[in-house]
């Protein structure tokens, strides 16, 4: 099938859409990891920057993919990382516990193996789903991960 530009804009439809994204329902589910993705942020004032790893988690649940009406269920979860002074990730005790979490959930945090964030992508585990409410919208977030 080719497809023509021009045509697609010029194409009518009638009807709205939606404005707001039914979030998933509060709870714990099987997933997989669909991607990892670092971002660098800084606060407001300026004073304090790092780097955060934001997994996007794909929902296995038939029965919420049907309440939802879409085939793809996806949710993020977003991690702050604890970093040296150098920049490096920091693997000292009571530092990056939220990835050592996420590390334990998906089988990746064996003494002596090494570990990679391309390593992610694909591995299962359970999540638990929250939901945070921003002005009138509700979005849904992973908040915690578990061993299946």
């Amino acid at each position: 099938m080719s497809f023509d530009s021009q045509s697609f804009l010029d194409a009518a439809v009638s009807g709205t859409n939606d404005t707001k994204l039914i979030p998933v329902p509060v709870g714990e589910y099987q997933a997989f990891i669909d991607s990892v993705e670092p971002r660098q942020w800084q606060s407001k004032d300026g004073t304090k920057s790092g780097i955060a790893l934001d997994v996007l988690w794909s929902i296995e649940d038939q029965d919420v993919k049907s309440f939802l009406g879409r085939d793809n269920v996806k949710v993020k979860q977003g991690l702050m990382l604890d970093l040296t002074p150098t920049g490096g990730l920091d693997m000292s005790k009571g530092k990056n516990i939220g990835l050592g979490r996420l590390r334990e959930a998906v089988g990746k945090n064996e003494p002596g193996q090494a570990f990679s964030f391309n390593q992610l992508p694909g591995l299962m585990a359970k999540v638990a789903v929250s939901h945070r409410v921003v002005n009138d919208d509700v979005f849904a977030e992973v908040k915690g991960v578990a061993k299946l």
